[in-house]
Parts: C-alpha cells; structure tokens; sequence
C-alpha cells in the first residue's frame, strides 16, 4: 500500500530559486513562436543576418538590429543598432540603451519576444 508523508515543517518548503547568469528570450509572434534564444555569452547580436548570434528571418528586421549585454552584477541591457525600423521595449521605442527587467516585451520588426532570467531552483 502506498502512504503520503506529510511535512508539517514549512521551513523545509523552499519557493522560487535565484536567477542565473543567463537570459532567455522567447518568441510570442506566430513566425517562430515558442522558440526560446539563451542569453549566455556577454553581448549578442538579434538581427536577419545568418552571422547574427540569434538569427530571425524577418523583413523588417536589419542584419543587425540589437545587441543584448550582460552588465556587472548579471543584469541585462538592450541597444538598437541604428536599425531600420528600430526596437521597442513594452512598446516603447529604444532610444538609447536600457536595462531589459524579467518580463519585457521586445518587438523587432514585426517579432515579438519576452525576455526572462533562468531561475535555479534547489
């Protein structure tokens, strides 16, 4: 016969974990969506280009678009790379460089993506 243990000490129930070093960007719009890019090497370049580090086969996208860096203390900007149609965060134009927060919505031509933080959970 099988038992469940109850454990009646809430301490030993851990919620969430921390974040790690690495982003994640994943594809909402219907031309990729579901695909997930990790963000583990200090900048990368999101554009049409096969040579960008996260390639989108998008019209309105410029061979090379963006750049995603990793910032002291593990936090993450985006910068526009003078593209064409520019990008937006939370559907505000990139003026400048910015910090990307665990849930912004980053549109490049007609992608859309939202970026997270692995969480390491123990």
């Amino acid at each position: 016969m099988d038992t469940t243990v109850i454990n009646d000490n809430p301490r030993s129930l851990k919620t969430g974990g921390h974040l790690s070093s690495r982003g994640i960007l994943l594809v909402l719009s219907p031309n990729y969506f579901g695909r997930t890019f990790i963000v583990d090497s200090d900048s990368c370049i999101l554009g049409r280009s096969d040579k960008a580090d996260f390639s989108l086969n998008d019209d309105l996208i410029s061979r090379e678009h963006c750049r995603i860096v990793r910032e002291e203390g593990n936090h993450f900007s985006i910068e526009d790379l003078q593209s064409t149609n520019s990008s937006a965060i939370n559907g505000k134009r990139l003026k400048k460089k910015q910090q990307l927060c665990y849930g912004d919505r980053i549109r490049l031509g007609s992608t859309v993506l939202r970026f997270f933080r692995e969480e390491e959970v123990s």
